[in-house]
């Protein structure tokens, strides 16, 4: 399967003003626009199928699959792509599949459900390698394997649900609409539960507001309540076992109420985890990911004794935990209260906290990296989608020390930061990917770098 990667360029050109909507009668979009059927080639990092037009442009197909033929309908075309959904599919792909969700299709919560899994895997991997060569510099990476999910659907162990008009639901996409659901085919069997129950309270909440009002003629919210409802959120978290615990929240502002916990078990190591920390979404590769790191750092360690090492964008101690196991000792830098909280706990109760100190502050925005990385044999980041900043960046090209593990979330701002670590004498030297969110374009990838020389 092969991967466009004209994405990064054009969508720069597509936010410009040049864009004019296409023509919502079907004939003549193609007549004017389109000039025939469309064949869907590719995937873009963003889930769309991709084609091109008969002029060269490069066409987003919304529910594209590679191999589809297609005609399309209504979108808006831009200078040097157009952006359409399928009006007619004229010949379905191979890997086209009947979606599992009856929600499919507005709710943005999944993008691929229609794509066969193993399609999904190959499309994952190309996007990883597509990105490492085209933004990374690297050359070609082949055959490069992607760790299935165990089950593709039935994986997933958080979730944050916005309440609507007596329900709750994800938003639609590109909307701030929300698709009401009572149930997610994703969750786990413990999570899905707890969605029923949220549903449920939340109706019967809804309910009797309604009925309190009844004596109160044409009684309408003020605008300030709706705006808190529309903004009103969820966030529920599962364990394998354990019930489900389901935390309220008012927009991005601080929860509501007592935060809750849950404990879940990775590589045999309980760690709390409470309602509002991050928390690994996919719970059947909670054990693959950490046993993952943990290889790729004794390579790193060898027979070096102590093994010590830094972790910036520790969490919970997710891999922290592992890591000390392992006889591992170090810091571990994280910035969220909740998540250090967290962590301090379980290493405490796990009896490790002797091995490992625990900073709490914004990794951005630190200025004693390198005194840190001056004692360790081994990094290991663990960033947001967004990556490393850029102080953080040069700090490692500049003192990072002989082994890095980067766990990632994102292959373009993956190759982004690997660039300039190359540049500064760090050396690819393993690469694994996770796919940790089976029916989404989304992919988890360790990368285990090298240091072999010193920038000058």
């Amino acid at each position: 399967m092969q991967l466009e990667s004209t994405l990064s360029d054009q969508t720069t050109d597509a936010s410009k003003d040049d864009s004019e909507p296409l023509p919502r009668d079907r004939s003549a979009s193609l007549a004017s626009t389109i000039r025939g059927p469309i064949r869907v080639t590719g995937l873009s990092s963003g889930g769309e199928g991709v084609g091109r037009m008969a002029d060269g442009r490069v066409v987003f197909v919304e529910g594209g699959v590679p191999g589809d033929l297609v005609e399309l309908d209504e979108g808006t075309i831009h200078k040097k792509l157009a952006r359409a959904k399928i009006g007619n599919l004229l010949e379905p792909s191979p890997d086209r599949v009947e979606p599992r969700c009856a929600h499919f299709g507005r709710c943005g919560g999944c993008l691929w459900q229609q794509i066969d899994y193993a399609a999904q895997l190959r499309a994952k991997a190309a996007m990883v390698t597509d990105a490492l060569e085209r933004i990374g510099g690297f050359a070609p990476i082949r055959n490069l394997e992607v760790i299935a999910s165990p089950d593709p659907y039935a994986y997933r162990a958080r979730a944050r649900f916005v309440e609507s008009d007596g329900g709750v639901g994800y938003r639609i996409r590109g909307s701030r609409e929300v698709e009401k659901i009572d149930q997610c085919p994703v969750l786990i069997p413990t999570a899905q539960e707890g969605l029923g129950q949220l549903s449920r309270s939340v109706a019967d909440a809804s309910m009797r507001l309604k009925d309190s009002n009844n004596d109160v003629a044409e009684a309408q919210p003020s605008k300030s309540a709706r705006k808190a409802r529309r903004s009103m959120e969820w966030i529920l978290s599962a364990g394998k076992r354990d019930p489900a615990i389901i935390q309220k929240v008012v927009g991005r502002r601080e929860p509501k109420g007592k935060i809750d916990s849950i404990q879940i078990e990775v590589l045999g190591e309980s760690l709390r985890v409470s309602s509002v920390s991050f928390m690994q979404g996919n719970a059947l590769l909670w054990d693959s990911l950490a046993e993952t790191v943990c290889r790729l750092a004794d390579a790193v360690a060898e027979s070096k004794k102590p093994k010590r090492f830094v972790e910036l964008y520790a969490g919970i101690g997710f891999l922290t935990i592992p890591l000390a196991r392992r006889g591992y000792s170090g810091i571990a830098i994280e910035s969220d209260r909740s998540a250090v909280s967290d962590l301090s706990f379980n290493l405490d109760k796990n009896g490790l906290a002797k091995e490992v100190k625990v900073i709490r502050g914004r990794v951005e925005a630190r200025r004693d990296l390198a005194k840190h990385f001056g004692f360790a044999d081994l990094l290991v980041v663990d960033p947001p989608r967004a990556g490393l900043d850029k102080n953080v960046r040069e700090a490692i090209a500049s003192n990072g020390p002989g082994g890095l593990i980067y766990v990632s979330c994102d292959p373009a701002t993956l190759a982004r930061d690997l660039k300039p670590l190359i540049a500064a004498g760090y050396q690819l030297t393993a690469i694994r990917a996770l796919d940790l969110f089976p029916q989404t374009p989304h992919i988890e990838t360790i990368t285990h770098l090298t240091r072999t020389s010193v920038a000058k």
